[in-house]
């Protein structure tokens, strides 16, 4: 590039002149790009640099680099961000806490709740990213002291940023790209966002597609709290619980909505309040509504209940959709399924470039279903990879006023409950879809959950409690005698395209030919794989009491009222490490001759458990475990036994055994 385009394209500002009302130029967020996010960590380490800038500068007149702003110039001269907004926004709100800011000249586009907040910094209630901004900001500096106006004069004077103007006509979703292969600011599903967005004409299409994208990508709470009070309803109904409209539908009623505000204003005599920033007045009126503008005559604290309610997901936003893209394909595109690889690395390559309006509309309706089906039907955490998970299956139902509270998802009676306890069904599909989850805890393995997305979809317009459950339970024998047991491929038999034996083809008969040849299967030592000790651990809790009694030796040592409290207790968890009860290394006594590695001698627990109590003796482990809940309703029975040696190995495996290779449809028959 010569200098002279370097002049025309690449301008450095010092702090004060990019905040100089002189210059007049205005930086646009457009709503592709992510919502502000940065955080502690993140501002701590922008101003402890200029701090450490500023002290050396003591005896180097020298001015501090701060990074870059890239920019594109639309045809009113102003700067849409593309790359930068973190950094700038933030110097936005550093220039307001010093009382500095003369000329605010960064805006949110179509994001009125951000727009909304830089305008009235000063503001109470402004949304948590930027309040919790401004303390950091405000902790940080404060302890500087003294320093603080040596560190203002640098800041305005000897801090620079590098504003680079991409030159007109740049295809910008080809720079996104660019820029995210670098490792820039936008992720892959950003980039898809912007690339998906251009195929639509409309601001109104545009605006509503984004909300709903964002409602979406946010997957640590409910998709119907990423909406605006009135949206919301529009969307999902009155209660908030409804199956969510489609797209054109949900344009439609907008429509309908700002004509009937403006004709009762126009009864009343008075000034349409929804549109006063835009010379497009249908286009504004419908914008503002999507965006939550504070003239609408809602309460102005609607949107503050949206970052409660936060939770662990099961999986991130870039791998469910993935998911999603493969139930579109396979719904609405070539009919066929593509076996598309659960993994964010392909993210763009596998979504392509061929795709125009009419489905990109029909993507994002699946999108918004999809999520709501997952809201609703999907196990969700309150804490992160815990060895004490709580997992809820709830559904979020509007109460009184604009408050909202959690129940059951098959809770058939109208009470504001999310007892688990409260309904059986509830919790026996939170222990089958926690069963699955925690045998594959790496997203990109998650093929039971593009199995029940994929149901839930089918059955969207009914699905009933029952029918839910005996789903989950077939999925559960599918994985088990097609995939572990015959090495049959999982999609193919996710798609029922091969049969599936469910009737273990190895009949379980003690003295029989055949009872040895369960061997080759769980008789593996640490090669057993997690879900065959989950999907066991499943069908003994499962099990009724009278069933439970014919396996256990010690009926003293556990009697009915311990079984119940550890069958009660019992959770799933992520539990990595396959445990020998009598120890490959014992500490005391003699090594195993024969049945170390049998299914009878194993069960899953934690890792650092493993780690703790590898060594130890059977008897040790009884006395640790008396005292403390146990990983395994398997590794609780294997406790009750008074002797553990070859025979009670043998014993207890045949047991399991027997047990683990029933149909779940059958277990309790």
């Amino acid at each position: 590039m010569s200098n002279a385009k370097e002049k025309e394209y690449v301008k450095t500002l010092t702090i004060s002149d990019l905040f100089n009302d002189e210059n007049k130029c205005k930086y646009i967020i457009p709503i592709y790009q992510r919502n502000y996010a940065w955080g502690n960590d993140e501002i701590s380490s922008l101003l402890q640099d200029i701090k450490n800038a500023c002290e050396q500068n003591k005896e180097q007149d020298k001015n501090y680099y701060i990074g870059s702003l890239v920019v594109y110039r639309r045809d009113n001269d102003d700067f849409e961000v593309i790359d930068g907004q973190q950094r700038l926004t933030t110097l936005t709100l550093i220039m307001h806490h010093l009382g500095k800011l003369g000329f605010r000249n960064v805006s949110f586009e179509h994001r009125d709740e951000s727009e909304q907040a830089l305008s009235n910094l000063n503001s109470k209630k402004l949304p948590s990213n930027f309040s919790q901004a401004l303390k950091t900001i405000k902790k940080v500096i404060d302890e500087w002291g003294n320093n603080k106006d040596e560190f203002v004069n640098f800041l305005l004077d000897k801090v620079e940023i590098i504003r680079t103007e991409v030159p007109e006509g740049t295809d910008l979703n080809h720079y996104f790209e660019i820029m995210n292969t670098r490792g820039e600011q936008l992720e892959k599903h950003e980039v898809l966002k912007a690339r998906l967005m251009k195929k639509l004409s409309e601001d109104i299409e545009k605006s509503l597609f984004a909300k709903m994208w964002d409602a979406c990508s946010d997957m640590s709470r409910y998709a119907v709290m990423g909406f605006e009070p009135k949206i919301r309803e529009l969307i999902f109904g009155n209660k908030w619980s409804g199956k969510p409209k489609c797209f054109i539908e949900i344009i439609d009623d907008i429509k309908e909505y700002n004509k009937e505000i403006e004709r009762q204003n126009q009864e009343e005599n008075k000034k349409l309040s929804i549109i006063n920033m835009q010379e497009d007045l249908d286009s504004k009126k419908i914008l503002d509504l999507i965006d939550g503008g504070k003239n609408r005559g809602f309460n102005e604290n609607d949107s503050v209940d949206k970052y409660d309610g936060r939770f662990t997901p099961v999986i991130d936003f870039p791998n469910f959709l993935m998911h999603v893209l493969r139930i579109y394909l396979e719904e609405y595109d070539d009919g066929r399924f593509q076996n598309i690889p659960l993994d964010e690395k392909t993210l763009l390559n596998d979504f392509g470039d061929q795709w125009n309006k009419e489905k990109v509309i029909k993507f994002i309706d699946v999108l918004l279903s999809c999520r709501y089906l997952f809201d609703k039907y999907v196990i969700k955490s309150s804490t992160l990879r815990s060895e004490d998970e709580h997992w809820s299956l709830w559904n979020i139902v509007k109460g009184s006023s604009n408050n909202y509270y959690y129940k059951n998802t098959f809770d058939s009676d109208k009470s504001e409950s999310n007892d688990t306890e409260a309904n059986e069904k509830t919790k026996d599909a939170i222990m089958l879809l926690s069963m699955f989850h925690v045998s594959n805890p790496s997203r990109i393995y998650k093929n039971w959950l593009y199995a029940v997305l994929r149901w839930l979809f089918d059955k969207k317009d009914d699905i009933k409690q029952s029918d839910y459950i005996k789903f989950l339970k077939e999925l559960c024998d599918k994985f088990y005698f097609g995939n572990n047991c015959q090495g049959k491929d999982i999609t193919e038999i996710i798609l029922d395209n091969v049969e599936v034996e469910f009737e273990f083809k190895f009949k379980f008969n003690l003295g029989s030919k055949e009872s040895s040849e369960y061997k080759k299967y769980w008789d593996r030592g640490v090669n057993v794989p997690n879900f065959v000790f989950n999907r066991l651990d499943y069908q003994l809790w499962e099990l009724p009491n009278e069933k439970v009694k014919n396996l256990l030796k010690n009926d003293e040592w556990l009697t009915d009222n311990t079984k119940d409290a550890i069958w009660k207790k019992f959770r799933f968890t992520f539990r990595s490490s396959v445990e020998h009860h009598y120890p490959q290394h014992p500490s005391v006594g003699d090594e195993l001759e024969s049945g170390l590695n049998d299914f009878g001698n194993l069960y899953l627990l934690s890792q650092s458990k493993n780690s703790s109590l590898g060594n130890s003796s059977p008897e040790e482990k009884k006395k640790h475990y008396r005292n403390n809940e146990y990983d395994s309703l398997k590794q609780a029975i294997m406790m009750n036994y008074n002797e553990w040696t070859e025979r009670e190995i043998k014993e207890h495996g045949e047991k399991m055994i027997e047990i683990l290779n029933q149909p779940l449809s059958k277990a309790n028959s």
